[in-house]
């Protein structure tokens, strides 16, 4: 795989997360331009939460949406989920990695508890399904929607002009938004975080498409790195 020199990063996360990814790249990578365009903002949606004992939580937008922990225990995918769960008074356990590995942590404690996932509008994980399906009692809540936008006009103007452009991705969802853009995105690197998203991201005709080794913040970046000289 080549490696570019002062590349642009895009970055279409909402822009916490993605200032944080930049934060992180800088440390450990050569020189890179920068453009940070949220493709979606998380919408709060009027649901009523229930009462439950442990949360599980497959982003940080859940923590957000969910009422405080006063104590109780969380499951979380990742780290950075589970450390945001942590500054709103919960007791974070993280699966470091996909809903695959949160499931199984899950099962791997058995708790006879009533466990609650507060979740997106769009989730494809199963995971209350699964855990119902495994015997446990999982009930889940949709609590925030991704609101789709469209292409900011650094975007446009960056993929009219170069191709040196490494996208780092996040999720499939965030695909679909990039698939309604009109624009052409032939010329661009695609960092994907799993393979789930690398396979959805063949749809935009990126000219290469790298998966990183874990499916986190830092995993992502260090992936990304290795492109820039």
């Amino acid at each position: 795989m080549p490696r570019f020199d002062n590349p642009i990063v895009i970055v279409t996360r909402p822009k916490a997360d993605a200032q944080r990814f930049i934060d992180v790249l800088r440390t450990i990578s050569g020189p890179f331009s920068v453009i940070i365009s949220p493709a979606f903002e998380n919408e709060t949606l009027s649901a009523e939460i229930p009462d439950f004992d442990t949360a599980i939580f497959t982003s940080r937008a859940g923590v957000a949406q969910a009422p405080r922990g006063d104590g109780r225990s969380a499951f979380c995918v990742g780290d950075a989920t589970a450390t945001a769960a942590k500054g709103a008074g919960y007791a974070a356990m993280s699966a470091d990695g996909s809903a695959d590995d949160l499931v199984t942590l899950i099962l791997r404690q058995r708790r006879d508890v009533a466990l609650l996932h507060i979740r997106g509008e769009i989730s494809r994980g199963g995971i209350a399904k699964r855990l119902n399906d495994a015997g446990l009692k999982c009930h889940e809540v949709v609590a925030y929607r991704k609101a789709a936008k469209g292409p900011s006009q650094p975007i446009r103007d960056a993929l009219s002009v170069s191709q040196n452009i490494i996208f780092p991705l996040f999720s499939a969802e965030t695909v679909s938004i990039l698939e309604t853009w009109p624009l052409n995105f032939e010329g661009c690197t695609v960092v994907a975080i799993s393979d789930v998203v690398a396979d959805a991201s063949a749809t935009l005709l990126p000219l290469n498409v790298v998966v990183s080794p874990a499916p986190n913040v830092h995993a992502m970046a260090q992936a990304t790195a290795r492109l820039i000289a």
